[in-house]
């Protein structure tokens, strides 16, 4: 009855509260007094009865969850004392690791748990390890489960580079070691298929290892993240998209093209609208969405459809400084969550909808060239601000629909306010734009006819077409208007060749002056 009305003023205080819940609900909660919380998943044994597993300070708590509006703490397994406890479900089997003692002062290795008694007990017993390494596993920071083997990563070996332990776990029960990657730290992986993705947090990037052969696991390719602290990583379903995390304050969450190993691209970095840190502590990825428990108490999902443009769709405070875990993979849809310090523990039903989605091309009004580092706005929204690219593409939206105002701005050219702009969920608008020099005035504008240049972006040498062979004068403005370069020529020809190699990369606007008659274009200089 307290930990109820506990939990019932905690929600209380969160509804009005700065934050506001979108999107998702509370079926319900359950108090968990004098523990932390920490990882979490769920097993489901076939009969439709559900049940969580929650690594808390202690040990492992199951919690019967298949009427999700009222859960019932069965037992806690005892283990080391630790503020963390990672756990995950392979089968009728859970794998569990922490990196504390227990009240013996022994370190328990991985902890085997039987699921299958559930919900009147749970067999389990500590591995640590078989063969050359029997009696050696002692800690893991976390641990993956993947088919029929078992991942231990940041274990204790410093032999075998602490970086991921590798256990066949045909028979559940009684693992045996196959193989490790021994690169560098690993604080957490992923597995898909014979490919492992670990998160250096360490070395501040993640590894792409083949692992075919796990006896011998072979490094394909290794990427820094924006925060160089890689907490963890999470594979899109179609395997194209990586999302991380780093495990630092106002480090955004990112999205890395993974199509191409030998060319790995960030796609976009994801920051949560509503909190003054950003940093997402876990990812996990269902049907295109990112699930984001944080630090700052919230946990978020994003639209992942386009990873070029990751949007917030749903938020909800959690109770305090750090929502721990989620685990979205339920058969009845709920998200399961976990809050480290405040010892509660969360069933969410989310509202998955899709983004409001605009995207479009910035140009200059009289060249027609693309126009880079423009600023995106929607206004009166949390929306961050978004970037025009090199070629003056841009990408933004929001989960609520409704007419905006989009303000696009720039240095050096006049703002424009678009009115009206109706977005709608699940829909993308396409709005181009054009925005107008600054420097130049309206009359001025008028008397500059365009000038066609090519080409852009370039390199060494750009190309100008002519009406005449006659003397040409020529200037070269930098984005802010600073002359960086002016000449007179005759041209051999009709046209006109610049060097342009001494510039640095960037956009520049150019005038001619040719018989009398005066042209405008801008150009981009990349590299």
């Amino acid at each position: 009855m307290r930990a109820s009305l506990l939990s019932f003023i905690l929600l209380l205080t969160l509804t009005t509260a700065g934050f506001a819940q979108r999107n998702l609900s509370i079926r319900s909660t359950l108090q968990i007094p004098g523990q932390t919380l920490a990882g979490c998943w769920h097993y489901e044994d076939g009969s439709g009865k559900i049940y969580a597993l929650v690594g808390a300070a202690q040990g492992i708590i199951i919690i019967d969850i298949t009427d999700p509006s009222s859960p019932q703490q069965l037992f806690q397994l005892p283990g080391a004392s630790s503020l963390w406890h990672e756990v995950k479900v392979q089968g009728d089997y859970a794998y569990a690791v922490s990196e504390g003692v227990d009240s013996l002062g022994i370190k328990n290795g991985l902890q085997i748990i039987d699921l299958r008694f559930l919900p009147d007990s749970a067999p389990n017993k500590f591995w640590q390890g078989d063969g050359a390494w029997a009696g050696q596993l002692l800690t893991g920071h976390t641990v993956t489960t993947a088919g029929n083997f078992v991942y231990v990563n940041g274990h204790n070996l410093s032999s075998l580079g602490r970086g991921v332990f590798i256990a066949d776990i045909s028979d559940p029960w009684n693992p045996t070691y196959v193989g490790a990657v021994t690169s560098r730290y690993c604080h957490d992986s992923y597995v898909r298929g014979d490919t492992i993705w670990t998160s250096d947090i360490i070395d501040g990037l993640f590894s792409v290892y083949d692992i075919t052969n796990r006896q011998n696991p072979i490094l394909l390719a290794t990427q820094q993240t924006p925060g160089q602290f890689n907490h963890n990583s999470w594979l899109s379903d179609d395997g194209r998209t990586l999302f991380t995390t780093d495990e630092r304050s106002n480090e955004p969450l990112a999205a890395f093209d993974v199509s191409d190993l030998s060319n790995i691209s960030l796609l976009d970095e994801f920051y949560n609208e509503n909190m003054s840190s950003a940093e997402v502590h876990n990812i996990r990825v269902i049907n295109d969405y990112l699930i984001n428990p944080s630090y700052g108490s919230q946990l978020t999902i994003a639209d992942a459809s386009d990873p070029e443009n990751l949007i917030e769709v749903a938020n909800f405070p959690t109770g305090s400084s750090l929502c721990w875990d989620a685990d979205p993979y339920l058969s009845n849809g709920l998200i399961i969550a976990t809050d480290m310090s405040s010892g509660i523990f969360y069933v969410f039903e989310p509202n998955y909808v899709r983004a409001a989605r605009l995207e479009g091309t910035v140009t200059d009004s009289v060249s027609g060239l693309p126009l880079s580092d423009v600023a995106v706005e929607l206004l009166s929204t949390t929306r961050p601000v978004r970037n025009t690219n090199l070629l003056g593409k841009y990408k933004t939206g929001i989960v609520d629909a409704g007419a905006y105002t989009v303000r696009f701005s720039k240095a050096g050219y006049q703002t424009k306010d678009v009115t009206g702009i109706n977005l709608v969920n699940g829909s993308l608008l396409t709005l181009d734009v054009q925005l107008v020099s600054s420097s130049i005035g309206i009359e001025e504008h008028d008397q500059y006819a365009a000038l066609v240049a090519f080409p852009s972006p370039v390199d060494e040498f750009l190309n100008i077409r002519l009406a005449s062979n006659a003397p040409v004068d020529w200037m070269i403005s930098d984005s802010q208007g600073r002359l960086v370069s002016q000449g007179k020529m005759v041209p051999a020809s009709s046209s006109l060749v610049l060097p342009v190699n001494e510039l640095a990369q960037g956009v520049y606007s150019i005038r001619l002056s040719q018989s009398s008659q005066l042209r405008q274009g801008r150009f981009i200089v990349a590299r």
